[in-house]
C-alpha cells in the first residue's frame, strides 16, 4: 500500500530523514521542472543543477574539456553571465543539443538538492508530464512517496500545489488504496476547484500574474500549461538530471 506526503513548502523537507522515501516528486511548474523537460528532449548531453549562481559559475570553470551553458534564472530574469534563462522555449536542439548545462533557479534546482537527500529515487513532475508522472509511480508502487512543491521563495505557490493535486488524482485513478496526509488532500481539492483550467490557475497565481505581466512571458506560460505534452520522466541522480 502507497502512502503519499506531500511538502506544500519545501523547507518542509528538512524534517524527514535521510531515504525516507522510495520516491520524491520535485514539482516547479513556473519554471524549472517545465523547463528541463524542454532541455531534455532538445538533446541536452548532460544538466548539472546548482544551488546559487556563484556554484554555477564555480562548476562550470572546474569542468574540463567541455564548455558549459550556464543556464537560469534569479527574480525570473536571466542572471548576469548566463548563456541562457529560464524560459522552456530558449532550450531549442541548436542551441543545447550535444550541450552540457549548467543550471540554477531560484527555487527549483535548491528543492532538488533537498529533496536528493530523502528519497532513494527523485524525479521531476510538472503539468507536461503529469500522467507519465502518475503511470511511473504506480508502475514503481513505492510504499512512501513525497511530492514537493519548489513553492516561491519558501513560501507556498498556488500552481505546485495545484499540479501536485493533479498528480495524487491521477495516481489514485490508477493505483488502489492510496492513503495520504492533509496537505496531499488539500492540494487534491484545489485540483478540484480549478479542474484542467491551468490558465485560470496562472491568472490567480502570484508568480503566474508577475511573469505575464511584469516579464510578458506569455509563451513560457503557454507551454507550462500544456497537459501531458510530454511523457518523458526525467531523474536525479548525483547533482545531474537524467532521462
Amino acid at each position: 500500500m502507497m502512502l503519499v506526503h506531500t511538502s506544500i513548502i519545501p523547507d518542509d523537507i528538512r524534517r524527514w530523514s535521510d531515504n525516507y522515501f522510495d520516491i520524491t516528486v520535485v514539482i516547479d511548474v513556473l519554471r524549472a521542472t517545465t523547463t528541463l523537460l524542454f532541455a531534455i528532449r532538445a538533446g541536452a548531453k548532460r544538466i548539472v543543477f546548482t544551488k546559487s549562481p556563484d556554484e554555477a559559475f564555480s562548476v562550470a570553470r572546474n569542468l574540463e574539456a567541455d564548455t558549459p551553458l550556464l543556464c537560469g534564472e534569479r527574480n525570473g530574469k536571466k542572471v548576469p553571465g548566463f548563456d541562457l534563462g529560464n524560459s522552456p522555449c530558449e532550450y531549442t536542439d541548436e542551441i543545447v543539443g550535444g550541450k552540457t548545462l549548467i543550471y540554477a533557479s531560484t527555487n527549483g534546482s535548491v528543492t532538488m538538492h533537498l529533496a536528493e537527500r530523502v528519497a532513494r529515487r527523485t524525479i521531476l513532475a510538472s503539468i507536461r508530464n503529469i500522467s507519465a508522472v502518475a503511470k511511473y509511480i504506480a508502475g514503481n508502487n513505492p510504499k512512501k512517496l513525497l511530492l514537493i512543491c519548489a513553492g516561491k521563495e519558501k513560501r507556498m505557490s498556488l500552481e505546485d500545489t495545484y499540479c501536485a493535486g493533479m498528480l495524487f488524482d491521477k495516481i489514485t485513478g490508477i493505483a488502489s488504496e492510496v492513503p495520504a496526509d492533509d496537505e496531499t488532500i488539500a492540494a487534491q481539492l484545489l485540483y478540484h476547484r480549478f479542474g484542467d483550467d491551468v490558465g485560470e490557475v496562472f491568472s490567480h497565481s502570484i508568480h503566474g500574474r508577475y511573469l505575464s505581466e511584469e516579464l510578458a512571458l506569455w509563451d513560457d506560460l503557454a507551454a507550462a500549461s500544456e497537459i501531458d505534452a510530454d511523457d518523458i520522466v526525467p531523474k536525479i541522480e548525483d547533482g545531474e538530471i537524467i532521462l
